[in-house]
């Protein structure tokens, strides 16, 4: 490889991860009774995964973690314009969780290159309502650790991932959220081993701070290199919000 191409593909990089961080929420609205964080860093200089959080204007907020296939450039774009797209249809669909996840798949299917996929895990937390909706394609199932400390229940999928086939019948699910409840999302370079009692050690920690915990946890494991993401949602009850 000459000088010039090696320095191209170096700015090429650098352009890619510049606009990935930008689509990354730094600007987190506070919502009345929950407590959130979360995080994303590729394995290289850019990645494949992703994480958002939207208030809905309805007091909730809409939370996003997804994992494009493969390495690289091509997953990075097409990383980011899934994240762009899930953006625009949630506002559009007044996010309906089936509704959005549905037409995210049929453009996934139409844009995407072929044998690309996605999962994606995409919930709303209404702490007001006390109640988590969320659909699941094809995504690791997140953790809601009730209160306790020791009832785990994984959300497991609740329809195929994106991208493989056009039409896919897509379900909700929706919880109950009491105060002290968390929701833990992440993508699968976040060894979920291990998590719960991270959170039984460290009663009262904030989000933000239990997400610097998994984090390092998921760094010590010795596996194959893997984009990290990981976001914690905690119920908090009446009171303000907080936010990382």
């Amino acid at each position: 490889m000459s000088t010039k191409t090696s320095n191209l593909s170096t700015l090429e990089l650098e352009v890619v991860r510049d606009v990935q961080a930008r689509f990354l929420p730094y600007r987190l609205p506070r919502i009345q009774g929950l407590d959130y964080c979360g995080d994303s860093r590729p394995a290289g200089k850019v990645g494949g995964d992703f994480f958002d959080f939207t208030q809905d204007g309805r007091g909730g907020l809409v939370v996003s973690v997804g994992e494009v296939s493969g390495q690289g450039i091509a997953a990075a774009i097409l990383m980011s314009g899934i994240q762009s797209l899930l953006r625009g249809l949630s506002s559009a669909l007044l996010f309906d969780p089936v509704k959005v996840v549905r037409d995210l798949n049929r453009t996934v299917y139409e844009v995407s290159p072929d044998n690309f996929f996605t999962t994606l895990f995409y919930a709303r937390v209404d702490a007001a309502a006390r109640q988590l909706q969320y659909v699941s394609a094809g995504h690791e199932p997140a953790l809601l650790i009730r209160a306790d400390g020791h009832t785990v229940q994984r959300l497991e999928s609740t329809g195929a991932v994106l991208g493989l086939t056009p039409r896919v019948a897509y379900s909700c699910r929706t919880l109950a959220f009491e105060p002290g409840d968390m929701l833990i999302a992440f993508t699968d370079g976040i060894p979920d081993v291990g998590i719960p009692d991270a959170i039984r050690r460290n009663p009262g920690a904030r989000a933000s701070d239990l997400v610097a915990l998994i984090m390092e946890a998921a760094d010590t494991v010795e596996a194959p290199a893997d984009d990290h993401t990981v976001i914690v949602v905690r119920c908090e009850g009446a009171g303000v919000g907080r936010c990382c």
